[in-house]
């Protein structure tokens, strides 16, 4: 899974169009406020808890929200593709209270589609805690911290105003769910539903989007557009045991 998400990712490298810049930016989401400290809060109908002050006007935490802002007019027009990598893993190392309180570790990699950063990382946290009905995550990255922006990520553009070869950048994110979390799927389409929400709509994964185990490895003759169903890992794994990039 990770060689062919790479292969693609080097292959959308080479795309050339004549586009306008879209802002980037390097973000640090690294959270140690709860949710729970506000002093008002509310409950969705979902049974997400969250903070009265910040989202009681914010259409984010509703049903059927798509993200498709202005930006989206030049994305679609000239990169509707993308290529996704999103895994997870049960931590082991972490707590000591039975499977579902363990840290639930996920880690997302989208190639760069032109979208702005900072936006794409809010607008995905707020779908993920409202399609997962969880609070506000204590650890969330996005091209920082322990998500470092990875140049592997970066496509290629013309800039026809300038006459200068651009980049725009990926995305590279780590959040954990703790302690609650759904051990029957891994919280896998919650957080599916979350990255194409956030994601301009009417974009193309190239190879489809799910996510699934970090260790899972397709089957040979798996076709190259595979938005099947895997289940999470029979039980959690200490991080000595799942490649470095993964913890």
């Amino acid at each position: 899974m990770t060689m062919q998400f790479i292969i693609t990712v080097l292959l959308s490298q080479i795309l050339w169009v004549v586009a306008i810049p879209a802002g980037a930016a390097d973000v640090e989401y690294s959270i140690s406020t709860n949710v729970t400290h506000y002093t008002r809060y509310r409950t969705l109908a979902n049974g997400t808890t969250i903070s009265e002050n910040a989202t009681i006007h914010d259409g984010r935490f509703s049903e059927n929200w798509q993200y498709n802002d202005t930006e989206c007019k030049w994305v679609m027009s000239y990169m509707p593709y993308m290529s996704s990598e999103c895994t997870e893993y049960c931590e082991a190392d972490s707590y000591n209270w039975g499977y579902r309180y363990h840290r639930l570790r996920y880690h997302i990699k989208l190639s760069a589609n032109g979208q702005d950063v900072a936006t794409w990382c809010n607008n995905f946290k707020a779908r993920m805690m409202y399609n997962c009905g969880v609070g506000n995550p204590d650890f969330f990255n996005c091209n920082s911290g322990r998500a470092q922006e990875w140049l592997g990520l970066r496509t290629w553009i013309v800039d026809a105003s300038i006459g200068q070869v651009v980049q725009k950048i990926g995305i590279n994110l780590r959040f954990d769910f703790s302690p609650w979390w759904q051990p029957r799927d891994a919280m896998h389409d919650c957080v599916r539903s979350a990255i194409r929400e956030a994601t301009c709509a009417g974009t193309i994964f190239r190879s489809g989007l799910r996510c699934i185990p970090t260790m899972y490895i397709s089957p040979s003759g798996s076709p190259e557009f595979d938005e099947s169903y895997v289940p999470p890992a029979s039980r959690c794994l200490y991080n000595s045991e799942v490649p470095p990039e993964a913890t």
